[in-house]
């Protein structure tokens, strides 16, 4: 699978270089734990992966995004597709993709006990998709 393999640093020329061949950005950059401020080298990284026009799929929560107050400073990514991770979080519930909620392995004890209030998943499938909002024409 020709991933190409960025090392650590603040040059973005490789990152540039690598987003000319690519065909689509998996965005796992920051945790659910991430609280801005944005740093470098991140602080240049996100608007170049915005201004790539590339497809974008995060995982659990955008970059850039706190978990529970969501893009509030505008800063963050704007994926096409989020895969949440066990429960969607707080801060995505203005998300306007493609949304899909993997982890099936949650207690209906533990669903209860937090008011979760996850889907069912049809048959023995591990991911469902979520309804999202209508995009907001500009």
């Amino acid at each position: 699978m020709d991933i190409p393999i960025i090392p650590p640093g603040n040059d973005t020329d490789a990152l540039q270089d690598a987003l000319k061949t690519s065909d689509v950005i998996l965005d796992a950059i920051f945790g659910f734990s991430f609280k801005p401020p944005i740093r470098a080298p991140f602080d240049k990284v996100l608007p170049m992966l915005t201004e790539s026009k590339l497809p974008i799929v995060s995982v659990d929560v955008p970059s850039g995004w706190d978990v529970e107050r969501g893009n509030e400073l505008g800063v963050g990514l704007n994926p096409d597709v989020l895969v949440s991770l066990t429960a969607p979080k707080e801060g995505v519930k203005d998300f306007t993709g493609r949304h899909f909620l993997g982890g099936r392995f949650v207690p209906k004890s533990l669903e209860e006990k937090y008011g979760l209030n996850l889907p069912a998943y049809p048959g023995f499938d591990q991911i469902v998709e979520l309804d999202s909002l209508p995009k907001r024409k500009l």
